[in-house]
């Protein structure tokens, strides 16, 4: 079997009916359930993981991911970590220390799993698994295999009844943050999203969020209270380098932040306040773990961050960003305006969104950084993503940017070669909206 041939045969499991995820809230459990039997089919791989940190938020997850798994390699630990979506190619949902899973294990893993799906066919009560669903129960098999002491886990969609909480225990549950994103598929407002989300807390688990909101906090401290465990709370605010206070933020560009917190020096290699407050968020899980401070500071200063305004070329500077939902959309606007205010650089876009998200919201945040030109493309070519009409986005953009000239591709890699051969090698060209846009780009 070829590489092709494994992933072809995992998308093919797609044309299976099933339950959809939460498109029957009273059923919710069904998909856990049926994860979990599968498990059991594999020998239950889920039960042979020592140690699992459990990451859920509207913003900053995958960062988040990143920023522990690197502390916890540096501790000297054996960590995997997973993120979804994968932005490229699918290996790179799993990763173990510093390397992604590699295409020949990706294909002996599908060799294994295979006849164990017959097996779960024949015998299961429940119907076919999601595509998502076999990524965690592969992940799970080959985490085990590779004996890792330590699993940082990204949730996908919500948190109570998305996958990845069908872990038997955890030592840390995350909640980053709550905004609106996925509306009408885990909730529909802030409260509601809270709910889902706070799901992933379980009895015995240490519990951190950077959530600042009143109303939201009460939702979690509920759930704290209902599984015996104590919310702890992190969202400082930084200051410049005369403000007195000991959290400052001493310098801020293109490819690292430096900050003081807690009267310690540490750097990352990405801008933004919003990246400061994920890793501080980290530095107090890290510390409640036991891990030494020098471990700390090397472990965030170690982190790479794909896609995370990741600066790829310059002259001009090419950033690929993976801004996806309005609260990050407002991130990556808030740090370019920052990091541009001195040098003033002309900045061009390439954009392209997914069918259901608040696209209207995030179009308005881009406007404000006043594009020389903006390229509208898909925001994937992956035949099974719906993806936003670039013909309605430019229709949108004219009211809100009558001057700024807007061109339609089909194919992001047309609306990259475009933007950067009209571009000036002083300007600045930022590639957002979309993981998949990103990823596919930079691929």
């Amino acid at each position: 079997m070829t590489f092709q041939d494994a992933y072809n045969y995992l998308l093919s499991l797609s044309n299976m009916p099933r339950k959809e995820y939460m498109s029957d809230p009273t059923k919710c459990q069904w998909y856990l359930d049926r994860l979990q039997f599968f498990l059991n089919i594999l020998g239950n791989p889920e039960k042979q993981i020592p140690h699992y940190i459990h990451v859920t938020g509207t913003s900053g997850k995958g960062s988040t991911v990143s920023f522990l798994h690197s502390i916890l390699q540096a501790n000297n630990k054996k960590v995997g970590s997973t993120y979804s979506p994968h932005p490229s190619i699918i290996t790179e949902r799993w990763k173990i220390g510093n390397n992604y899973m590699s295409k020949r294990e990706f294909v002996e893993l599908i060799e294994h799993i295979k006849p164990k799906l017959d097996e779960y066919t024949r015998t299961t009560p429940y119907d076919m698994l999601s595509f998502f669903e076999l990524t965690e129960a592969i992940g799970f098999v080959y985490f085990a295999r590779k004996k890792v002491d330590w699993l940082v886990m990204e949730v996908a969609c919500g948190g109570r009844y998305d996958s990845s909480n069908v872990i038997p225990h955890k030592d840390v549950a995350v909640i980053t943050n709550i905004g609106l994103d996925h509306v009408g598929i885990i909730g529909k407002n802030k409260e509601e999203i809270a709910y889902e989300k706070a799901g992933i807390i379980k009895q015995g688990c240490k519990v951190f969020t950077g959530e600042k909101d009143k109303k939201i906090l009460e939702v979690i401290k509920k759930e704290c209270t209902k599984k015996k465990t104590k919310l702890k709370i992190f969202n400082l605010k930084f200051s410049g380098n005369n403000d007195a206070s000991k959290e400052k933020i001493f310098k801020q560009c293109l490819n690292e932040s430096i900050f003081n917190y807690d009267k310690h020096k540490y750097i990352i290699k990405v801008p933004g306040n919003h990246q400061i407050k994920n890793a501080v968020l980290c530095i107090e899980i890290a510390k409640s773990l036991g891990t030494p401070q020098n471990k700390i500071k090397q472990g965030l200063k170690n982190a790479h961050q794909p896609l995370r305004m990741e600066i790829v070329s310059y002259n001009p500077t090419v950033i690929l960003d993976s801004a996806h939902n309005p609260d990050k959309i407002k991130s990556t606007v808030k740090t370019i305006k920052l990091l541009n205010s001195s040098t003033n650089k002309p900045v061009r876009l390439v954009i392209g969104f997914s069918a259901n998200k608040d696209i209207k919201s995030m179009l308005k945040a881009l406007t404000t950084l006043n594009p020389k030109s903006i390229a509208i493309t898909r925001n994937t070519t992956n035949i099974f993503r719906k993806v936003a009409d670039p013909q309605k986005i430019q229709k949108q953009l004219k009211k809100l940017l009558q001057k700024t000239k807007t061109q339609i591709f089909l194919d992001p890699q047309d609306a990259f070669v475009y933007t950067k051969k009209t571009a000036s090698k002083n300007d600045l060209i930022l590639v957002t909206g979309s993981i998949f846009l990103s990823g596919e780009l930079k691929e």
